[in-house]
């Protein structure tokens, strides 16, 4: 299994695209079917790709069914309820270089002694967590069912 793509909101979408596209040695292209301003970060091997959608613009079914349709919202805050983890081949010194042009937030930050992320704030607003290659291996090597139940238990399924 995995996840095809995602989306996320920014105010520079042009701007966070190129800078994502970047920490992925990638490309930059604009997203004509997220609405106007819409653009897509590609990775370099096209594994990856990163939809920036204008902050505020909300999804919605389409009437009748269908694709869903973007629309204007009003987001109450600029911070996110979700993030994202990115694992890349750059080391975190490169991304944390990048990030740092873009004048976006970054920390190294340890999780909880199983592994280390960059903590990358796009636009200061959305948390994206990247993993250069030995953050990865460390995640890997931690990042399990049966780890995770061992540290936090195994409470029983919500519902």
């Amino acid at each position: 299994m995995m996840i095809a793509h995602i989306s996320l909101p920014a105010d520079d979408t042009a701007k966070v695209a190129a800078t994502l596209a970047r920490i992925m040695n990638g490309t930059a292209v604009p997203f004509p079917p997220g609405g106007p301003g819409a653009w897509m970060a590609w990775s370099a091997d096209e594994k990856v790709e990163i939809e920036v959608i204008p902050r505020g613009a909300v999804m919605q079914p389409a009437e009748g069914g269908g694709s869903w349709q973007p629309q204007e919202g009003t987001p109450a805050s600029r911070l996110s309820e979700c993030h994202l983890a990115l694992c890349v081949d750059r080391p975190a010194k490169e991304v944390i270089e990048i990030a740092d042009a873009a004048g976006w937030p970054t920390a190294i930050c340890d999780r909880g002694g199983f592994f280390h992320v960059v903590e990358v704030w796009i636009e200061g607003a959305f948390l994206m967590e990247v993993l250069d290659p030995e953050y990865t291996a460390a995640y890997r090597a931690s990042m399990s069912l049966a780890n995770w139940k061992s540290v936090f238990g195994a409470a029983p399924a919500a519902g």
